[in-house]
């Protein structure tokens, strides 16, 4: 019986070629959308699950607050929080710290400035799973001078992986040699933390140990800078957790909390939470930091697409049923029952879904590459770990296959013989009713979807045109050197190089800092007012800079003045952004000037206030920074260009600096280029969102022509009538398109108020924002009409110049 079902649906395919092909293109984009969207969102959320005790463990996060305002919310806590916990706090199983290093790892004559190296206890390899290909994990950071280096880097550093008892050389502030005790595999993708190296954490002790025996990086309650990982026993309730670790803080640190009107957290965070869910000070990998509201937003996508598709799917049979009622009618009166007919159609149902499915496949595999360019992942299809995926996706499937082919199974086997043989069959009001209803809901979320693209496009925009402070066009930043011969002649050293660079006809100024718009400030402290007591002490941040590092980047001095070569007191000076201004008290930024702070214990002079600028994203508010005079900054140097052609004089400056340097990489970019870099998530979701809402709408305007098709096809008796009454094509095309028209415009009014709420909902992400304006929606509601039209318009067109003789001799 089932092969003779499968025989009918084939043949009904054959028969009604245009229906079929509409049904199963429209199934097909819209199952391929799904397993492109699905598949992405899945990888999304696995991260960091990939590790056996990925339910058990947590990264302790810090917060701080003073006088009651909350100043610090930081991914990294402070050294001694993690192993407080683990003494204290018998749901510790075991903790484990990490500190990131900056600087150039060396090997011979291949030297590199590498940005994944980090300090770690003993016990991280033992509670995450980066399993060893070479050493022993149980010893391998043990010992101070250790190193743990991945794959990758054993590859590039010695052109081989079996590398234990190698030796590296690292250089930065300090140096130290570190012997190779093992080799990692490359740290999966999906982790929110990644590594090329790992140092023993007693290298870092070594470094840090006072002579009274004390270890900063041990037993510190104020170095928050560690990111610090707990594993907890089974069934622990994190929420409980923190209250009862709450209490046991107070009762240690409750003295220094008082004195200094001072509070401390430290809330656990799920490791799986970290990348979709958290945007705090200091991640490990900000760039990479994912977005749950965006995934969200694409997971919705993506089933609304596969609903609209199966809706096209509903509104076709349905809207086919007075064409298929006379089929029942015979089927009937030769003794078919009603299960029988619900069983053929449900069958055809599977065999067209089946088609798309395949079709759709297909697609998946001719564009996963396009795809994975579009979202900048490395997704496959055909990974063993994608076979729970592929399960949820046929399960997803058959349901779609029943619930899609449920309804018109029933309408079209419920006819009665006596009825449609008569031929006076004709679509219930149930039926009209429901096939309008799902016209609206298409076309309400292909307005919500157009609606949607513009307001993430303008604010995209918004914030790259926005004004940023600053000046980013042709200006070239080189990271500054991390050897240095001599320390004590760096300042000179610096002064040549400077002198060097200027005498060339393209450089216009040139400045050196210890951070760059788009790099985000770490170095943070505590400033008050000199006046004030030690409970109003305010945490900023801070920015060494030279006397040229406004000048370079054309930021507004509005009170005072900028550092001076000709003030020898320059030196024991700060200069404030409006921000930190505000922070300490002073809205009369004038009167500000020559009064003194207390930073690191030490009263400092204000000599200038300068505007605020968006040293991060527009996501970010602005930050509150302190400009301490530093004339021997080593880490950025930023090149003011008098023109964007600096191409011919690279190599130049290569020279210079390597000259002046030797012994460091020579690692450059362009401003510009690099602050735009804090958009790729956005301009990721922008590209995304406007491809798949363009899948929505193309298949919503599938299902459109197919029921306009279908509609006038039932209607030809009828326009023959009216054509020969006098009826002119404008009104035969009224006539088809005025229904659907009214159907697109109740779906606009609908989709309006829920695209403004969802999108406003999105656009308070951002620190600075647009506004949803009254022109999206008018514009996103013309532009689903005018689709429409263009649709519908072929269609209707060629039925209303049709020739009316053909059209009364129609059955």
């Amino acid at each position: 019986m089932i092969k003779n079902y499968i025989r009918l649906a084939f043949r009904g395919i054959r028969k009604n070629k245009l229906y079929a092909s509409l049904n199963i293109l429209g199934l097909a984009l819209g199952i391929a959308a799904f397993i492109f969207l699905q598949r992405y969102v899945t990888y999304e959320k696995s991260y960091d699950t990939f590790h056996q005790h990925h339910k058990n463990l947590y990264r302790v996060n810090y917060v701080a607050w003073q006088s009651g305002e909350k100043l610090i919310n930081s991914a990294t806590s402070v050294p001694r929080a993690g192993s407080f916990m683990k003494e204290k706090m018998p749901e510790v199983i075991e903790s484990a710290k990490a500190y990131t290093l900056f600087g150039v790892m060396n090997k011979g004559d291949k030297k590199f400035r590498e940005n994944k190296i980090y300090v770690a206890e003993p016990s991280f390899l033992k509670m995450f799973d980066f399993p060893l290909i070479h050493g022993d994990i149980n010893n391998a950071l043990n010992e101070p001078n250790q190193i743990v280096i991945s794959e990758s880097m054993a590859k590039k550093y010695f052109d081989k992986t079996d590398v234990v008892g190698e030796f590296l050389v690292f250089n930065s502030w300090f140096s130290f040699t570190v012997k190779v005790t093992g080799v990692a595999k490359d740290v999966p993708d999906n982790s929110h933390f990644k590594f090329d190296f790992l140092v023993s954490f007693k290298t870092l002790n070594n470094i840090n140990q006072d002579s009274d025996g004390s270890i900063a990086s041990e037993d510190s309650w104020d170095w928050n800078s560690f990111y610090t990982y707990v594993l907890l026993r089974d069934g622990t309730d994190p929420n409980d957790f923190d209250n009862k670790f709450d209490q046991l803080l107070q009762e240690e640190r409750g003295k220094v909390f008082r004195e200094n009107e001072q509070r401390d957290a430290f809330p656990l965070q799920p490791i799986t939470n970290i990348h979709l869910y958290s945007n705090l000070e200091r991640e490990a990998d900000p760039e990479g930091q994912g977005d749950g509201k965006v995934v969200l937003f694409l997971s919705l996508i993506s089933y609304f697409i596969l609903i609209i598709a199966w809706i096209n799917y509903i509104n076709l049979s349905t809207a086919r049923s007075i064409e298929r009622a006379k089929e029942v009618g015979v089927r009937k009166t030769m003794g078919a029952y009603q299960k029988q007919l619900i069983s053929q159609f449900l069958t055809e149902t599977f065999v067209l879904n089946t088609i798309a499915f395949i079709m759709a496949i297909l697609f998946v595999a001719g564009g996963i590459q396009l795809f994975n360019q579009l979202t900048d992942s490395t997704l496959s299809i055909g990974q063993v770990e994608s076979i729970p995926f592929w399960i949820m996706i046929t399960c997803i499937f058959l349901s779609g296959c029943i619930l899609s082919g449920l309804y018109p199974a029933f309408v079209l086997s419920r006819y009665k013989p006596a009825t449609v043989i008569k031929c006076r069959a004709s679509g219930s009001i149930s039926s009209n009713f429901l096939r309008k209803s799902l016209v609206v809901f298409q076309f309400g979320i292909s307005v919500s979807l157009i609606a949607g693209t513009i307001i993430i496009l303008e604010q995209l925009e918004f914030m790259k045109s926005g004004e940023k402070g600053f000046e980013d066009e042709n200006v070239l930043v080189i990271k500054g050197p991390s050897v240095l011969e001599d320390e004590d002649e760096y300042p000179s050293t610096l002064q040549a190089f400077k002198n060097e660079l200027m005498q060339s006809n393209i450089i216009q100024n040139i400045t050196a800092s210890s951070n760059i718009p788009g790099e985000e400030i770490v170095w943070t402290n505590e400033v008050k007012r000199h006046e004030q007591s030690e409970g109003q002490m305010r945490t900023v941040s801070f920015a060494g800079i030279d006397y040229d590092y406004f000048p370079t980047y054309g930021i507004s001095v509005i009170a005072g003045r900028n550092f001076s070569r000709s003030h020898v007191s320059d030196t024991e000076a700060v200069i404030l952004n409006k921000a930190a201004a505000r922070v300490l008290g002073f809205t009369d930024y004038k009167k500000a000037i020559n009064k003194k702070i207390t930073m690191y214990g030490d009263p400092k002079t204000i000599v200038g206030i300068v505007d605020d600028f968006k040293h991060m994203s527009a996501k970010n508010t602005v930050s509150p920074i302190v400009f301490p005079l530093e004339i021997d900054n080593s880490y950025f140097f930023t090149l003011k260009l008098k023109s964007n052609n600096y191409q011919e004089k690279l190599h130049s400056i290569e020279a210079s600096y390597n000259q002046f340097f030797p012994g460091n990489p020579f690692d450059h970019f362009i401003l510009d280029t690099y602050f735009n870099r804090l958009y790729k998530g956005e301009e990721q979701f922008s590209s995304t969102f406007t491809l798949f809402s363009v899948f929505a709408i193309i298949i919503a305007c599938l299902g459109l022509f197919g029921l306009v098709s279908f509609s006038a096809l039932q209607r030809t008796k009828e326009i023959g009538i009216r054509k020969t009454l006098g009826a002119n094509t404008s009104s035969i095309l009224y006539i088809l398109t005025k229904e659907f028209i009214i159907l697109i415009a109740i779906a606009n009014v609908i989709a309006w108020p829920i695209i403004y709420l969802v999108m406003n909902g999105w656009l308070d992400n951002f620190a600075t924002r647009i506004s949803i304006g009254i022109p999206v929606f008018i514009i996103s509601g013309l532009l689903v009409i005018l689709v429409a039209l263009v649709t519908v318009g072929f269609k209707t067109l060629r039925t209303a110049k049709s020739n009316p003789i053909e059209a009364l001799r129609y059955e």
